[in-house]
C-alpha cells in the first residue's frame, strides 16, 4: 500500500513539474550571485506614459496617479552588475512586511505610486522589494525594508525631473522633443550620464517618454549610467532605447492612441518563473510530508 501511495506522490509531483517546466525553460539565464553587483540605476518614470501603456494593455486596466500631476514617480532603485540586468530576487532573510512602511505610507502613495490600479495593495512595492531590494540590502543604506523605501524616496526629492526638465524648456506637451534636447538638459544637471527609456509602439515606431534613469555607485555618488559604454547602437552619445529617427513625445494627459509597445518585458518571464518554482518547492515539502505520515 506504500508502494502505490509513494508511486501516486511521485506521479502528482512528476505532472506538475511538466506543467511548469515549460514556462521556467523559457526565462533568461541564472541572475549572478546577490553580491557581484556593481552600481545602482534609480529610474523614475512618467505616470501618464505608464497608464497609457497600462490601460491599452487590457480593456479593463485601471491607473492610480498621483494628486501632484507634475511628479515623476519611483519605479525602483535597482542593483546592476555591468553588462547584466540584474541581479535579481537574491536570497535574504529580510521578508517585505507593508506594515514596517507605515510611517512613510503616505508618501510612498504619492511618490512610489502603484500606477497600475487593478493589481494587489502593496504589491509593486513587494514586487521592487523582492526584486532589487534583496540585492540592495548588503549596502547599510538599504539594509531593511524601510531603509531601501526611504532612500528612493530621498533621491525622488532630491531629483525632481519635473523641476529639471522644465527649468531646460521641456514641458509636457503635444509637441515633441528631439533626444537631443531631452539629454543635454539631463546632463547639464546632472554632470552625469542618465538613461532616456520610451515606450516604442510597435507598429508607429513612435516614442513616448516613459522612464530617466540616473546612477550611482555603492558609495551613493553619482556616475554616468553608460558604464558598459553601449549607445544602444545609435551615434548621438546617449544611452537609450527611443528611436531617434522622430520625436519624443511626452504627453501632457493619457494618450487616446494605441500603444503596441515594441520592448518585450523579460523579467516578466524571471516573475512568473520565480513565483512556479515557490510553488514547486512548496508542492515538494508538502508531498515529502505527506509520505512522510504515511510511513
Amino acid at each position: 500500500m506504500c508502494y502505490i501511495k509513494n508511486l501516486l506522490f511521485v506521479g502528482i509531483f512528476t505532472l506538475y513539474c511538466s506543467i511548469i517546466f515549460g514556462q521556467i525553460i523559457k526565462t533568461p539565464p541564472k541572475p549572478t550571485p546577490y553580491h557581484d553587483w556593481d552600481y545602482l540605476i534609480f529610474s523614475q518614470r512618467w505616470p501618464l506614459t505608464t497608464c497609457t501603456e497600462w490601460e491599452q494593455a487590457k480593456k479593463d486596466n485601471t491607473c492610480n496617479l498621483p494628486k501632484d500631476k507634475s511628479l515623476w514617480t519611483i519605479h525602483g532603485v535597482w542593483p546592476t552588475k555591468i553588462g547584466h540586468e540584474g541581479p535579481l530576487f537574491c536570497p535574504s532573510a529580510i521578508h517585505f512586511n507593508p506594515d514596517e512602511l507605515t510611517p512613510i505610507l503616505d508618501d510612498l502613495k504619492d511618490h512610489w505610486v502603484n500606477v497600475e490600479g487593478n493589481t494587489k495593495p502593496n504589491s509593486f512595492w513587494a514586487h521592487e522589494w523582492n526584486k532589487h531590494g534583496t540585492c540592495a540590502s548588503i549596502l547599510p543604506q538599504f539594509d531593511s525594508v524601510p531603509n531601501y523605501f526611504r532612500m528612493g524616496l530621498r533621491f525622488n526629492e532630491e531629483y525632481d525631473l519635473y523641476s529639471v526638465l522644465s527649468k531646460g524648456g521641456v514641458i509636457p506637451s503635444n509637441d515633441g522633443y528631439d533626444i537631443a534636447k531631452i539629454y543635454d538638459v539631463l546632463k547639464q544637471y546632472l554632470n552625469k550620464e542618465p538613461t532616456i527609456q520610451c515606450i516604442v509602439d510597435k507598429k508607429t515606431k513612435e516614442s513616448f517618454l516613459s522612464e530617466i534613469r540616473i546612477c550611482f555607485n555603492k558609495t551613493l555618488d553619482i556616475i554616468d549610467c553608460n558604464q558598459s559604454n553601449k549607445t544602444y547602437g545609435n551615434n548621438y552619445g546617449v544611452t537609450t532605447n527611443c528611436n531617434l529617427k522622430k520625436t519624443i513625445q511626452y504627453i501632457s494627459s493619457i494618450s487616446t492612441s494605441a500603444i503596441e509597445n515594441d520592448e518585450s518585458d523579460i523579467f516578466v518571464l524571471m516573475d512568473q518563473s520565480y513565483e512556479n518554482l515557490k510553488r514547486l518547492t512548496w508542492l515538494y515539502d508538502f508531498i515529502n510530508t505527506l509520505r512522510w505520515l504515511t510511513l
